[in-house]
């Protein structure tokens, strides 16, 4: 397993679309922040100046959500390239696993890149190390999400365009399912508060949203965004905690899937087998012990 995932790194860093990779992180998260910037000078200039608070919000904001977006746009299309690198070696389970972890690693990498624009947030006032933790986890979960996604296709369809294309189809189709079930819904039923926390924006914006400011120059840019996010959830939901805990399941279930894709016929027990079922197993009690933790939400 050491060999494959040293084989596995050195073969993905060596490419010069990582060096792109993570010089267009740090240009997107500064652009972010021009734009932001701007955003609040035209506030202040239209209404009364804005306040630490605000300034504040509106940066963790806009921060997140395009480091999110980014994050998503990348990973499937970084797990594809991570396949087409090692096309040269026999695909089996310890390649799939190191090809994966190689293609977390790098991601997270990336997302660690960014810190320096965030370690800024505090200074207006307004938010929480909490606050911004938990953010950042639901980014952090975002990334192994979207890359164990992006190589479970890839794996599955054994053609990198076609995988990348249907990858992104689906993406593309869940995140406009969660954002119609948002605005067009009236009652927050328990069906309809899942499908709005699994709506990464929604997620991510879950832990920033109830200290939103109710009023003043960008108060209500926050509120349509909630519209499109939340619609009829209450805003103080704590979104976020369904959201990673189904993500665990989902990227169990993805890896699933992956490793039975890359199976020899006839297909049999393996020793990732036994580790992965008692992962899984493992996984599930914790959901069941700290279930209050999670499904607070739905109540």
């Amino acid at each position: 397993m050491r060999a494959a995932l040293g084989e596995e790194w050195q073969r993905l860093i060596r490419r010069r679309r990582i060096v792109l990779l993570f010089i267009s992180t740090v240009l997107v998260m500064l652009l972010t922040a021009q734009g932001t910037g701007r955003l609040a000078g035209m506030a202040t200039l239209a209404a009364l100046p804005l306040l630490n608070a605000q300034i504040g919000r509106l940066f963790a904001t806009s921060l997140c959500l395009a480091l999110q977006g980014w994050v998503m746009l990348l990973s499937p299309l970084l797990a594809v390239s991570a396949y087409t690198v090692g096309l040269q070696s026999k695909m089996n389970l310890t390649v799939l696993v190191a090809r994966l972890l190689v293609v977390w690693a790098v991601i997270i990498l990336g997302i660690i890149l960014t810190w320096p624009f965030f370690s800024l947030l505090p200074l207006f006032g307004s938010l929480s190390l909490p606050e911004i933790g938990w953010a950042f986890a639901v980014i952090v979960v975002t990334a192994l999400l979207s890359s164990a996604y992006g190589l479970c296709w890839v794996t599955v369809m054994r053609t990198p365009p076609a995988a990348l294309f249907l990858a992104y189809s689906v993406l593309v189709m869940w995140l406009v399912a969660g954002v119609l079930i948002a605005v067009w819904d009236t009652q927050p039923t328990s069906l309809v508060i899942v499908a709005v926390a699994f709506n990464p924006s929604a997620a991510l914006l879950a832990p920033l949203a109830p200290a939103f400011p109710p009023d003043g120059p960008i108060a209500a840019d926050l509120q349509n965004l909630l519209r499109f996010t939340h619609g009829v959830v209450d805003r103080a939901t704590p979104l976020y905690r369904l959201y990673i805990a189904g993500s665990g399941l989902l990227i169990l279930g993805l890896i699933g899937i992956a490793s039975f894709a890359v199976r020899p016929q006839p297909r049999r027990w393996q020793r990732f087998d036994t580790i992965f079922s008692i992962v899984c197993v493992i996984y599930l009690a914790a959901l069941f012990y700290w279930r209050d933790w999670w499904s607070v939400v739905l109540w």
